[in-house]
């Protein structure tokens, strides 16, 4: 990857490279990994800026190259999803991606009941991507234009690339489970700690609801903090560990970021907790569901803002 990337900047002062044949080679060398590119809630827009701060802005341009700002496709969506070491969905959203670069973001808490039986949408993703894809599509009632994820343990490493990740907490925090130990108010998040501060659900109101509203947190701040001057590293830190399905051209699609992605977040409303074959789960109503996504990625709806649990 390293090397790709040096190819696209030596081309920018050799007219006589073919930047076509360096996008080729690029997309040659991720699609070779199994299952795409597992990119996930925070890395996603790393990825996606770096591409189109690195790519773009170092190929020397030519007539038979398209420019750096060519028309994009609409608004796209996408699943977006954290794994843990079980490759189980631990965190699960689905974001819409405007042209503008802003985006839309609706969290899926993982213990949703899926199908039968005592499928949950955590433990779909495991056995194969798209049945995770098609339970998400059948409950929002919205397509899913492509799915990404991305281990848990990577969001450290991201958080100390970034120079860390401010988040805000109504409350004193030490959980013995997730090591989390943080004061109330401002926290600014770096390695381990941003790991502590996603995985505690131990000791929160809502529990793992109140863990899927860090998760929000998280990615917004995150968002907020990717400049054209990090993007380059960022892109050499994910390079061997982010994925994406094969009919993504995520080329294409990280030209609409130049800059600083705006996130709105809301979580799905999921009623109270029912018991199926002797678990329990969360069971949507289906026609709430599908009303609730139309309106947040139509600009309405909530957005989770302030500080969290």
């Amino acid at each position: 990857m390293n090397d790709l990337i040096r190819q696209a900047i030596a081309a920018e002062a050799d007219e006589r490279v073919d930047s076509r044949t360096v996008l080729a080679n690029l997309h040659k060398a991720r699609k070779a990994k199994p299952f795409g590119m597992i990119i996930g809630v925070a890395t996603l827009t790393v990825a996606a800026a770096a591409a189109a701060v690195v790519i773009p802005t170092t190929i020397k341009k030519t007539e038979a190259a398209p420019p750096a700002n060519a028309p994009v496709s609409g608004a796209q969506n996408v699943l977006l999803i954290g794994t843990d070491d079980d490759r189980r969905a631990d965190a699960i959203v689905l974001a819409r991606f405007e042209t503008d670069g802003s985006a839309s973001i609706i969290s899926l808490p993982r213990d949703i009941h899926a199908g039968t039986g005592q499928d949950r949408l955590s433990g779909l993703f495991k056995d194969d991507p798209r049945k995770l894809t098609a339970a998400v599509e059948d409950l929002t009632g919205t397509k899913v234009d492509h799915y990404a994820a991305v281990a848990m343990s990577e969001f450290g490493r991201v958080a100390t690339a970034v120079g860390g990740i401010e988040v805000c907490l109504n409350n004193y925090v030490m959980d013995e489970y997730s090591g989390a130990h943080f004061m109330a108010g401002k926290n600014t998040l770096v390695g381990e700690q941003a790991l502590q501060f996603l995985r505690q659900r131990h000791g929160l109101p809502e529990g793992d609801l109140d863990r899927v509203k860090r998760q929000q947190a998280f990615l917004t701040s995150f968002a907020a903090k990717i400049t054209k001057d990090k993007a380059p590293e960022l892109l050499q830190l994910l390079e061997r560990s982010i994925e994406y399905d094969e009919g993504w051209d995520l080329l294409q699609f990280a030209s609409r970021f130049q800059g600083p992605v705006k996130v709105r977040s809301a979580t799905l409303p999921i009623g109270e907790e029912v018991q199926r074959d002797g678990i329990q789960v969360y069971a949507p109503d289906p026609d709430q569901s599908k009303r609730f996504v139309e309106d947040q990625f139509g600009g309405g709806g909530p957005t989770e803002t302030g500080c969290v649990n």
